[in-house]
């Protein structure tokens, strides 16, 4: 491996008079497509981001050498899992030597929870990842994991009448934080035209935040905090459920916690 990525996986510098300054976002920027399109499964989007000679350190030992064993992992991963990617915070830095030599690559230190989901459960890992960046690929990463937590999986139906609603839209979506908050990841339908919007989907057991919008985020659900249904977490207040078991919740009214019938 290339001694400027073995020192700097770990971060320790032997020599005082070596530094690290603010790199270029537009590397950091890179590593966020690049896990943009893992949540799309963009597979070919992927490799074009990777060095030929690419090298992942995993969690449990697993290492991943060049881009044919790299298109195999994910291949793999998203035949099995649905992966949902929540950024926390990132910074480009770039290392300088004692004698004031730039690398010509970047380093991105990132913070994220990563959502893998399957059938039956999903679980969330809190990672931190550091990741070498070079000609505006990714070179090199390692993540480390500071904790993980592992929840089962309910069906539950949401519903939402839309027959009082006097704007004009063309469809209405369920968004949460099982799907990141996506926009028009799930949509919901009115088969029988009676002005009631459902969808059905399998979510986290426990606590679950959401809100119904229309056409993606072009319109959403706005409550004051403290509203009954609801929960603020900072200057966000969503609807919010315990989920116990697998339930049909109520029929909500748009934009109230009160029933519109």
């Amino acid at each position: 491996m290339d001694e400027t990525i073995t020192r700097a996986a770990g971060f320790s510098v032997g020599n005082a008079d070596s530094c690290w300054l603010i790199g270029d976002q537009e590397n950091l920027n890179v590593w966020l497509k690049w896990c943009d399109l893992q949540m799309k499964e963009d597979i070919d989007g992927i490799m074009s981001l990777a060095g030929d000679s690419i090298t992942i350190e995993g969690l449990h030992n697993e290492i991943i050498h060049g881009k044919a064993e790299l298109k195999e992992f994910f291949t793999r991963w998203f035949q099995n899992y649905d992966v949902i990617i929540k950024q926390e915070w990132g910074i480009p830095v770039n290392f300088i030597d004692k004698d004031g030599n730039k690398d010509d690559g970047d380093w991105i230190i990132n913070g994220h929870e990563l959502q893998t989901i399957s059938s039956e459960k999903v679980t969330r890992e809190d990672n931190q990842a550091n990741i070498y960046i070079k000609n505006r690929q990714v070179q090199f990463f390692k993540i480390y994991n500071h904790s993980t937590t592992t929840t089962k999986l309910v069906s539950a139906t949401f519903s939402v009448d839309m027959s009082g609603y006097e704007g004009e839209f063309k469809n209405v979506f369920l968004n949460g934080a099982f799907n990141n908050w996506c926009g028009s990841c799930n949509l919901m339908t009115d088969e029988n035209k009676d002005g009631v919007y459902e969808i059905t989907l399998d979510v986290p057991l426990g606590e679950i935040e959401y809100k119904f919008t229309l056409d993606g985020w072009n319109t959403q659900e706005v409550f004051e905090a403290g509203t009954p249904c609801t929960k603020t977490i900072e200057q966000f207040t969503n609807r919010v459920a315990n989920l116990k078991s697998g339930i049909s919740l109520p029929v909500a009214c748009f934009n109230t916690c009160g029933l519109c019938r």
